[in-house]
């Protein structure tokens, strides 16, 4: 790998847009002051936008799950939870994902539902369940059992519309439910098959992504990665596992996050339970870098310190939380200039709850945020929300059952915060 540098680049402290405590044991929540610490010992696991095209209109609903295995909806557009689900599952939840917008019987699609109506989660108890968010019921419209004996769903991901939903389990197989409408029923979940040769240890992600070709094709494929550190994207429209097979990626330790990226999504990063992480090109298997290797965090912290953040003794930068392809509107000049739309970043994090996001190009590494005040705990999951004037904002949860929304523009404050709170560096 080639060696990284850091630009100098004045990293900006952002204090949260406004804060969700999504646990209910405890009191009603204060708004935030700086002293409220929380302690009710749940923490959020996974979180999941309600729309994966940052271009969809109403992406405004976050879907949590909970370590007391509750799952739990908030609606950035109010800053309200509007619906909980508990005891979704019988063990601890793993992933949970809406389904898009286009999912739907023929013709009738959910284009504009806020939140869409449906939504899919996997559990360390077996199950793959669809939770009905138009019914007030706390009974999934849909359970699926996995079929080995204590196989445990350990992430999930919706393909093709919604229509085929793949899970890793525990057995080191990939699973596929069938999610399709047919003639008027409903969808059945039905197990239509599994992958078995990919990996030999636990299937920790799975992840649909289209994609298109040089000649400007789209098609869908699918990444499993696991514990074996392997990673391998499919062709999940040939008949056969082998045929399906594109490419096998060494990664060389546990995996624990991947995401596509690029402009026709033909990278893919791939983050390690060893804080590492490596950028590949999924179609010919070619590492394009391993970011710092092993040094990655003491590079990501020492940009974090070049960048005149101050920080409290140790190290600023201590885990790695994901990696995503977006538009992070971090200045205002990006925002007017398309051209400068979409690049790699990662989120990081420590265990005081601070984050940091910084932009990922193929020789530089650039801090950008440094997201404050909003966790007390590590921070687990993250996604994107529509702030409503064709921006987004990071939503972030974390193991202080908090869940925070951060304006990176530094141009707006939530009607909730008071003026005061809204500190630039």
């Amino acid at each position: 790998g080639q060696s990284m540098s850091s630009l100098l680049y004045n990293m900006k402290t952002v204090q949260p847009y406004r804060a969700a405590v999504t646990s209910f044991s405890a009191a009603a929540p204060q708004h935030q002051q700086s002293g409220f610490e929380y302690d009710s010992g749940e923490y959020i696991l996974s979180t999941s936008s309600s729309s994966h095209d940052a271009s969809a209109a109403s992406n405004t609903c976050v879907a949590s799950a909970l370590s007391n295995k509750s799952i739990v909806i908030y609606d950035s557009k109010s800053g309200q939870v509007i619906r909980r689900i508990e005891k979704a599952h019988d063990g601890p939840i793993s992933q949970v994902s809406f389904f898009p917008c286009e999912y739907g019987p023929e013709g009738n699609a959910n284009q504009n539902s806020n939140p869409p109506p449906l939504l899919i989660s996997a559990s360390q108890d077996g199950t793959v369940k669809v939770f009905d968010l138009r019914t007030n019921s706390s009974t999934s419209a849909i359970t699926t059992k996995m079929a080995l004996p204590n196989e445990q769903a350990l992430c999930v991901s919706l393909g093709f519309s919604g229509t085929l939903a793949a899970v890793g389990t525990s057995k080191a197989r990939v699973s596929f439910l069938d999610m399709r409408y047919s003639s008027g029923t409903n969808p059945t979940g039905a197990l239509m098959g599994s992958y078995v040769d990919a990996h030999t240890e636990e299937v920790t992600q799975v992840k649909f992504q289209s994609v298109s070709n040089a000649s400007g094709q789209m098609k869908t494929v699918l990444a499993t990665a696991s514990e074996d550190g392997l990673l391998s994207v499919y062709d999940p429209s040939q008949p056969s596992e082998d045929a399906a097979l594109l490419s096998t990626l060494n990664i060389g330790a546990p995996l624990r996050h991947i995401a596509f990226f690029g402009p026709n999504n033909e990278g893919i990063c791939a983050l390690t339970g060893n804080e590492t992480m490596s950028v590949w090109h999924w179609d010919s298997a070619q590492k394009v870098s391993d970011v710092g290797g092993i040094g990655l965090r003491g590079l990501l912290s020492d940009a974090v310190g070049k960048s005149g953040v101050n920080v409290d003794g140790g190290s600023s930068v201590e885990y790695l939380v994901g990696c995503t392809w977006a538009n992070a509107n971090c200045d205002q000049e990006a925002q007017q200039s398309p051209s400068n739309s979409k690049a790699l970043h990662l989120l990081a994090g420590n265990s005081e709850g601070d984050g940091y996001l910084f932009r990922m190009d193929a020789d530089q590494i650039t801090p950008l945020r440094h997201i404050k005040g909003g966790h007390r705990g590590c921070i687990r999951d993250f996604c994107w929300v529509d702030n409503g004037i064709g921006g987004q904002r990071l939503v972030t949860g974390g193991e202080d059952a908090r869940l925070c929304e951060w304006d990176l523009s530094g141009t707006s404050s939530a009607p909730s915060m008071p003026s005061s709170h809204n500190m630039g560096s």
